[in-house]
């Protein structure tokens, strides 16, 4: 779209619909398959922690009804505020990107030569090559705007609120005041675009990242990756191998848990590659679990046992 192209009336109504669209929408973070995948990790973490279904059953159900529907209004209100940003800011999000995409195409012009952007390429591997360029850039910004809103006392005290459930939901994924959306959404736009303009330049022509139902491929994927058990009591960790490329719904907990030796660690959502290489990974112990919150009651002990720190923490060199 051009920024000259939008119309706030027809904005609010897409957005009104997308809504209706909450289950059966691939794009949509609810999407119905994404649930039933989230419902086989539950069921695939009873069994590689080996606790049992009816000990799975117990840690991810909420220990007290009362926080959890105190909580909920709004956890959804919240969800409903933001899901309006994509289309109420079109128009600015749409000139960040481009903005990124001009930059990678101005930096790479002079080492590339100059690209026929009147041609348009459709080959499957650029095409896989674009979207996940555009979506690991994306990530990368997401990483450190992630970190500066823990590193500055303002922006944290808008942050915080993220953090203030003592019970973690798929919907707590989206506990976020709107302006805080707006960073993140501009920042990985930006970057987005600069991942797309990157693979156009370097493939000599225009390249649409590959898309599957509408999304991007990589996103796509990813929110069929267990990514609704990342704000949960679901502790499914990945090999430890993997551990180091994906954060793991485990690997996400550690960031929401209490206890100070676990702040300031894995800031990042899809790639845990950049918590390795900036020094702020936590590996978790397969049998470490965590209270959640901005403060732990001093009256109650430890939920489970914790393995050492130095058998725990992984920093990037």
């Amino acid at each position: 779209m051009r920024p000259s192209d939008y119309d706030p009336l027809t904005a609010a109504w897409n957005w009104l619909s997308s809504l209706a669209g909450i289950l059966t929408d691939p794009a949509s973070p609810f999407w119905w398959p994404s649930i039933a995948v989230a419902l086989l990790g539950f069921a695939i973490a009873a069994w590689a922690t080996g606790i049992g279904w009816r000990e799975a059953r117990r840690e991810a159900l909420p220990r007290d009804v009362r926080r959890f529907w105190r909580q909920l209004p709004v956890d959804l209100g919240l969800m409903v505020v933001n899901s309006s940003l994509p289309f109420m800011a079109a128009p600015v999000l749409f000139l960040v990107s481009a903005s990124g995409a001009l930059l990678s195409y101005v930096l790479m012009v002079p080492l590339v030569g100059q690209p026929d952007l009147g041609r348009t390429l459709a080959d499957p591997a650029i095409m896989v090559l674009a979207a996940l360029t555009a979506f690991a850039f994306g990530d990368f910004a997401l990483y450190w705007t992630h970190r500066l809103f823990h590193r500055y006392p303002l922006l944290w005290r808008a942050h915080r609120m993220h953090h203030a459930p003592e019970i973690l939901t798929p919907f707590t994924a989206f506990r976020f005041w709107p302006q805080e959306q707006i960073v993140h959404f501009a920042a990985s736009a930006f970057l987005n675009g600069f991942g797309v303009g990157l693979a156009t330049t370097l493939a000599g022509a225009s390249v649409t990242p590959l898309t599957l139902l509408g999304a991007n491929a990589f996103s796509l994927v990813w929110n069929l990756a267990f990514a609704h058990l990342r704000h949960s009591h679901v502790a499914l960790p990945f090999p430890r191998w993997l551990s180091h490329v994906l954060v793991s719904p485990h690997m996400h907990q550690v960031h929401h848990s209490v206890e100070e030796r676990h702040h300031d660690r894995n800031f990042a959502t899809v790639f845990a590659l950049w918590d390795w290489m900036f020094g702020t990974l936590y590996l978790p112990h397969p049998k470490e679990r965590f209270r959640f919150g901005l403060e732990a009651p001093a009256t109650e002990a430890a939920p489970a046992p914790a393995a050492p720190p130095s058998a725990t923490a992984v920093r990037g060199t």
